[in-house]
C-alpha cells in the first residue's frame, strides 16, 4: 500500500503538520503550490462531508467519518474531541481490512488505519507536541511560505520536537506502509 501524505488540521482548518511520503516529479515551486491546494481541498472535503453526515445522522448518534474512497485514492480520517483532524491519504489497495486491528486486540469493526491514526494522535502527537512545555495551540508555526517574513520568534515549531521522527518510525513499522 502506498501512503501519499499525512495531514493534521486544527478545528478551524489551519494546517498544523503535513508530511508527504510519495515523491512527485514536479519542480519544488509547483509542488509547494500543489500541496497547499491539496491541503485546502482535503480539509474542505472533510468539513463538508462531516457537516452532511451530521445532518443525516439520527439524533443521539454521534456521526463519525472513517474514510473516503475515490477513484484516485482513499483518505483515512481521525477526528479528536478537540477538533483536531488527522488525514492519511493512501492508494486504493484492498489491504484495508482488520488485520492490524485484530493484531492489537481492537474492535474488529475498526480498520488498521483507524487504529494507526488513533495511535498517532494519542501516543505520538500528545507525547511529542501537546506535552511540550513550549506548546500553546494558538502559536503553532506552520511551514513558512517563500517570500513572507519568517520572523516567528515565540512561535512553537513542531519540527523542533521529535514528532516527525517518531511518526516516520511508527508508519514504517506498519505492514501496509510503502
Amino acid at each position: 500500500m502506498t501512503v501519499y501524505a499525512l495531514h493534521i488540521f486544527d478545528r478551524k482548518g489551519k494546517t498544523l503538520f503535513t508530511k508527504r511520503y510519495a515523491a512527485t516529479k514536479q519542480q519544488p515551486s509547483q509542488d509547494a503550490e500543489m500541496l497547499a491546494e491539496q491541503r485546502k481541498l482535503i480539509f474542505g472535503m472533510l468539513y463538508s462531508i462531516r457537516e452532511l453526515m451530521g445532518s443525516l445522522t439520527p439524533e443521539g448518534v454521534s456521526p463519525s467519518l472513517h474514510s473516503v474512497k475515490t477513484g484516485a485514492g482513499t483518505l483515512h480520517c481521525y477526528e479528536t474531541i478537540s477538533g483536531l483532524r488527522i488525514a492519511l491519504y493512501t492508494n486504493n489497495n484492498p489491504i484495508m481490512n482488520t488485520i492490524g486491528a485484530r493484531a492489537t486486540g481492537a474492535d474488529a469493526s475498526r480498520t488498521a488505519f483507524q487504529t494507526a491514526l488513533k495511535h498517532i494522535y494519542s501516543e505520538i502527537w500528545v507525547d511529542c507536541v501537546v506535552r511540550s512545555p513550549l506548546y500553546r495551540p494558538e502559536d503553532i508555526q506552520v511551514e513558512p511560505l517563500e517570500g513572507r517574513d519568517n520572523n516567528n520568534s515565540g512561535r512553537f515549531d513542531i519540527k523542533s520536537t521529535n514528532f516527525e521522527a517518531k511518526l516516520d518510525a511508527y508508519l514504517k513499522s506498519m505492514p501496509w506502509f510503502r
